[in-house]
Order: C-alpha cells, then sequence, then structure tokens
C-alpha cells in the first residue's frame, strides 16, 4: 500500500507499508471479525532512522493488530483490541525508558496514553487511518436497477486529528468482467460536510462558526476505484484520488494505491488472531 499526501506550499509527503488482513466468520452471532496488522513501513521511502521518528513509529504501532468486529449486515463497528493496544504500550515504555532518558519521551508517552486510555480517544485514532475507511465502504448493496448506481456517504479523514470529512458518494458496478475476471466497482463523489473551513483550522468535530459566505463551504472531490475478487469479493486493487480546498483556496491531496500480494498469502496462512486481554474495567465502545 502506498499513500502520498500534498499540500499547497509543502513537501510531498509519502507513506508505504504492508497491511495483513485476517477475517474470521462467526456463524452463531453471524458476525465478521477482522484482524489488521501493519508491517515493513516506510515513511518518505525511508524506514523512520532517527530516534523521534522511531519513537512515533513504534508508538502508532502499538495498535497492531488491530481487530474489529463487524455486526447488523456490516452497519455495526466494535474496535476490539483496544487492551493489546494497553498492554503493548506498557511493555513499549518500559523498554524504551531503560535505554533512553529525556522529558520528550515522557511527554509523547503520556501523550499516547492519552489515546490509549480513553476509549473514544482510541476510536478517533483508528478512524484515521485511510484505508479503513475504504475497507469497509458499504460496497455491496441494492442499486439501481436502471442505473446500477447507488448513492451514500463516505467518511474520510483527509484532515488528521479531527472527524473525518463527509463525501457525498456516487457508486456503480461496471457491467462486465475484466480480463482479470474481476468485477469493477467506481465511485465519484463531492464533499458534503457541514463544517466550514475555520471549523477544519481548529480541528472542531461539529459545525461551530458560523459560514458567512460560500466561500466558507468545503470544496472537494474523491474519484476510487475498486477491483473485487469475481467470487470472493476480496480487494484485488484499489485507487483512490480525493482533495479538499482549504483557507486561501489551497488544496489538500492524497492518493492511495493498494494492491493484494498473492505472494504474501504463505505469510499470512502462518499468522494468527491475537488474544486480546480482559480489562478490570472496561466500557464497550462502537
Amino acid at each position: 500500500m502506498n499513500i502520498e499526501f500534498n499540500e499547497d506550499g509543502k513537501e510531498k509527503q509519502s507513506l508505504r507499508f504492508d497491511l495483513e488482513v485476517l477475517a474470521k466468520k462467526n456463524d452463531e452471532n453471524k458476525t465478521w471479525l477482522f484482524q489488521f496488522d501493519r508491517r515493513n513501513v516506510f515513511i518518505n521511502l525511508k524506514k523512520p532512522d532517527t530516534i523521534a521518528d522511531k519513537l512515533a513509529y513504534e508508538c502508532g504501532q502499538v495498535i497492531y493488530p488491530l481487530q474489529i468486529e463487524v455486526t447488523n449486515n456490516w452497519s455495526k463497528r466494535t474496535i476490539k483490541s483496544r487492551p493489546l493496544a494497553i498492554e503493548k504500550l506498557k511493555k513499549l515504555e518500559e523498554k524504551i525508558k531503560m535505554t533512553y532518558k529525556s522529558s520528550h519521551i515522557d511527554t509523547y508517552f503520556l501523550k499516547t496514553w492519552e489515546t490509549v486510555n480513553n476509549p473514544a480517544s482510541f476510536v478517533k485514532a483508528v478512524e484515521q487511518n485511510m484505508f479503513l475507511s475504504f475497507f469497509f465502504a458499504p460496497l455491496y448493496q441494492q442499486y439501481n436497477t436502471l442505473t446500477n448506481i447507488v448513492e451514500n456517504t463516505l467518511p474520510i479523514p483527509i484532515i488528521p486529528f479531527c472527524k473525518a470529512i463527509s463525501y457525498n458518494v456516487k457508486q456503480k458496478v461496471l457491467p462486465k468482467y475484466t480480463r482479470f475476471n474481476t468485477i469493477t466497482v467506481v465511485q465519484k463523489g463531492m464533499i458534503e460536510d457541514k463544517r466550514s473551513i475555520k471549523d477544519l483550522e481548529n480541528k472542531f468535530d461539529e459545525p461551530i462558526f458560523k459560514k458567512e459566505s460560500e466561500a466558507d463551504n468545503l470544496l472537494g472531490e474523491l474519484n476510487a476505484k475498486y477491483e473485487l475478487h469475481k467470487e470472493t469479493r476480496v480487494i484485488q486493487s484499489l485507487t483512490v484520488d480525493a482533495s479538499i480546498k482549504l483557507k486561501d483556496n489551497k488544496t489538500k491531496s492524497f492518493n492511495m494505491q493498494v494492491y493484494y500480494l498473492s505472494e504474501r498469502d504463505k505469510i499470512a496462512n502462518q499468522s494468527v488472531f491475537h488474544q486480546i486481554p480482559i480489562l478490570k474495567k472496561e466500557t464497550n465502545v462502537e
């Protein structure tokens, strides 16, 4: 998977990594459990090398493997692996502080603990995962029999550290299989979010600042193309381009390219679902 981030006036940033996805169905209660594990991360085409970069990477990795349970015909998702993230962060902090001692490291762990210990903050951190927005997109729906198009809303975390931006998306399944025996699904959308540019500048999740003119409206586009396996409907490839207009008409955008790597199947076949420890005082959060 490769994601490139662009913003007018700033240097392009890139993120590349492998993401292993395991799925397990529970026929008894009709749920699916997915486990996502991130590996081989490259930031701007290189592995994290400085102490600060390594610390940021290791703290970000504690949420993996990430387990998400899907119920109610894919309409409800629950993150199950926060207790595992807490356990991993404890071990990481002990390990790092045995080698390094600084106020910067203390502050970084303090902020990470604030995220991991708070169920709502943890959910918000997980929602920053760009790929999950598309992996859990409602692809399998009743399409209009005449146009083969369905319309829905897709939340995309194009602005970090605040609630994802809502794009109104028209989604279409192309009528013929490709020469690779895949099903093609295309999405075209425009931003349909009630917040203003000033709301996003302040990282507000809800509209607070009144829109004084059309210039305060959020504008942006989204184009995505899925190739799904003809029989299993597993994503074989996904390409996405999305943008948003910000202050002074500057554009922020990203391009994401995802490809299924069949040679990684041998590794996935050796992988297991991690056991999730039980917290003494745990609150279920959806």
